[in-house]
């Protein structure tokens, strides 16, 4: 939850002042004779909440119409995801030895699923093939992580090894679809 408001944190500023202004604007009025100390929060609270609505009330004729006017551009200019915030593993080399990392975590979090899957009977034969292609692709990805790793480690050029390694994960994600498209 806290890494999605993280991620989020312009949605969730304004859910937090939303439910800050609904709460102001519930307080009831203070009572002709009632006490200075409520008297000033209220009036504190509604200055801080900024809650236009409250103060201006119906003073100000098609105000509610204007709000969500000049809201509309605001909400569709802004981003609905932070996927750009990719954090790279700690250990990891670069982003893309980590993003690797985490396709491979993927592919063999489907391997051993499926295995397991197989043990107790719940894939037909049928996806047999499917699943060997899997497990080859991601041997191979593998493979080309490692030879990648291995490369920026020793400081050799990784061109070739990154290009290698790009292929073999696309090849190991389309394994993988075909894999589950074949359950």
């Amino acid at each position: 939850m806290f890494e999605f408001l993280t991620q989020h944190q312009f949605w969730a500023a304004v859910a937090i002042y939303w439910i800050f202004s609904a709460a102001v604007s519930s307080m009831p009025d203070p009572a002709p004779e009632g006490s200075p100390g409520y008297l000033w929060c209220f009036r504190f609270l509604h200055t801080v909440a900024g809650n236009i609505t409250t103060v201006f009330g119906s003073r100000i004729p098609g105000l509610k119409s204007l709000i969500l006017i000049l809201a509309i551009p605001i909400l569709l200019s802004t981003s609905a995801c932070a996927a750009n915030n990719y954090v790279v593993h700690p250990g990891s080399l670069n982003q893309a030895d980590s993003v690797g990392y985490d396709s491979l975590l993927i592919a063999q979090a489907a391997i051993d699923n499926a295995r397991a899957a197989y043990e107790v009977g719940h894939l037909p034969d049928s996806t047999k093939p499917a699943f060997n292609a899997l497990v080859r692709s991601y041997n191979l990805a593998h493979q080309a992580w490692l030879t990648y790793r291995g490369a920026i480690q020793t400081n050799q050029p990784a061109d070739a090894y990154f290009n290698e390694l790009n292929q073999n994960l696309l090849n190991l994600s389309n394994a993988l679809r075909a894999f589950e498209e074949a359950q």
